[in-house]
């Protein structure tokens, strides 16, 4: 079974996010399974910023759903948006 690599744009739900705790929060997901190799804060405008997240993983069935799912499910998430993909 191959690996597959993935960066992410992650936002917050809105302007009063506290978008470090978010990304702490997404780097307690690192494991065996899920590989996060970087969480970077990257401004977008106006004084928001973003988490672009790269995280390898296997090419399992179901692991890229589950993983993004995780994501998701953080409170104070809003959009998770797939920025670039590709197999290792």
């Amino acid at each position: 079974m191959g690996q597959v690599a993935i960066t992410y744009k992650v936002m917050g739900k809105d302007g009063d996010t506290d978008i470090e705790a978010v990304a702490s929060e997404i780097r307690d997901f690192a494991d065996e399974v899920f590989d996060i190799q970087a969480v970077d804060l990257k401004p977008l405008a106006f004084g928001l910023r973003f988490i672009q997240l790269h995280v390898v993983m296997d090419d399992g069935e179901g692991l890229v759903d589950q993983f993004e799912s995780k994501v998701r499910d953080l409170s104070d998430v809003g959009e998770v948006e797939v920025l670039e993909m590709g197999l290792l």
